[in-house]
């Protein structure tokens, strides 16, 4: 009988691997001690919007201030926002709050970042997509359908099996011509007026072990930058295999899990590089890999205004170049990124007494942020790439 989970293989046996294709977790930093302590819960309302509800326990600290923040950017001081998300994408959400310390009189600060997958429908966050394996002959497989709504009916379940077909059934057969691995999808349907969906996806194998790190393991992540904070999400694909991620910031600085979440001390690039360990059943050996992004914490909108005008961009709206004037007596370097810190053009800026044309014709429309480093300091002005 086949199992479920990271279990024994033999080379002839059919196996399941869980795959979590929407990846949860949490990660947070603290500048505090640990008597002041911070969370907060989601509940999940119709039209993809979520309540965020803070849980604070101030210990021995005096709370002076809260933020919330996601991608793209907003805030509010206090209280519990409800935020209208566009779809049922997973989504970053992070709650910062300031504090004293009542003993020793110095400020600090902890934050906690979750991921978020909001929902048309309310009365659909108690539907679930679940199944296992009921039957095994040769390279025929039962699928048992074990989904539950217990808030209303399920009405239709779509199966996609990986190899190019798919049907709608709700205990389904299917003969497999090859080994895989096959990524497994069920889709549950509920009934109207709501039609809620939920999708579970597993990982099917029917060969012997000893799979290429490059069938199973794609590695991936994101990352989201508020001031001096970065998040980083892993998105990688798995196959269901056991995984572990670890972060270098860049800057001596080091986390493990889905999620991390780290505070930068200076406004500069950083490499973030995610190192992705993945093992199991199906691999001879662990298979290692390591992606690396660049992030510039603090940019977004220093030297917007005020200060002197050694440096600045024009037109902040613009279709295929912007020009930019920078120090007459040094060389500057100037980097383009997006609101997730993610670097999109970078190019040296020679001392020049005309200002330097920029070409960025090949960025797709939307916002972003363009840094200028000089030896006198971080200047950026936030411009928009027109469709």
């Amino acid at each position: 009988m086949p199992l479920i989970g990271l279990a024994p293989l033999a080379p002839t046996q059919a196996q399941v691997l869980s795959d979590a294709i929407d990846q949860r977790g949490s990660g947070s930093v603290q500048t505090c001690n640990s008597s002041l302590q911070v969370d907060f819960s989601t509940s999940y309302l119709d039209g993809y919007s979520c309540q965020f509800l803070p849980m604070v326990i101030p210990g021995d600290h005096l709370i002076t201030g809260s933020t919330w923040y996601d991608d793209p950017v907003w805030e509010t001081a206090t209280g519990s926002p409800t935020v209208p998300y566009m779809g049922p994408a997973p989504y970053p959400i992070c709650y910062t709050v300031e504090a004293v310390n009542e003993t020793t009189l110095q400020p600090c600060s902890a934050t906690v970042c979750k991921v978020v997958t909001p929902i048309a429908f309310q009365e659909c966050a108690s539907l679930t997509a679940d199944f296992t394996i009921s039957a095994v002959q040769g390279g025929s497989i039962t699928f048992l359908n074990t989904s539950q709504f217990p808030g209303g009916q399920i009405g239709y379940a779509y199966w996609d099996f990986g190899d190019g077909s798919s049907l709608a059934a709700s205990t389904p057969t299917h003969a497999f011509t090859g080994s895989g691995p096959y990524q497994i999808c069920l889709t549950v349907v509920g009934a109207p007026p709501t039609s809620c969906t939920a999708t579970r996806c597993q990982w099917l194998y029917l060969g012997p072990g000893d799979v290429p790190c490059s069938e199973l393991v794609s590695h991936g992540f994101e990352t989201l930058t508020y001031g001096s904070l970065v998040g980083v999400l892993d998105t990688s694909r798995t196959s269901g295999m056991s995984a572990q991620v670890d972060w270098d910031f860049g800057d001596g600085v080091t986390g493990t899990g889905t999620i991390a979440v780290h505070a930068y001390a200076w406004s500069q690039e950083y490499d973030v590089c995610g190192t992705l360990r993945v093992w199991g059943p199906l691999l001879s050996d662990t298979c290692t890999t390591t992606v690396c992004r660049s992030v510039w914490p603090n940019a977004v909108g220093m030297g917007e205004s005020g200060g002197d005008a050694r440096a600045w961009v024009w037109p902040t709206a613009f279709n295929d170049a912007v020009s930019v004037r920078s120090s007459l007596s040094a060389p500057a370097r100037l980097t383009v990124v997006d609101g997730r810190g993610r670097t999109f053009h970078q190019q040296s800026l020679n001392p020049s007494s005309e200002p330097h044309l920029v070409s960025l014709s090949a960025l797709p429309a939307g916002c972003y942020t363009i840094v200028v480093q000089e030896p006198a300091g971080v200047r950026s002005n936030r411009i928009v790439k027109l469709p």
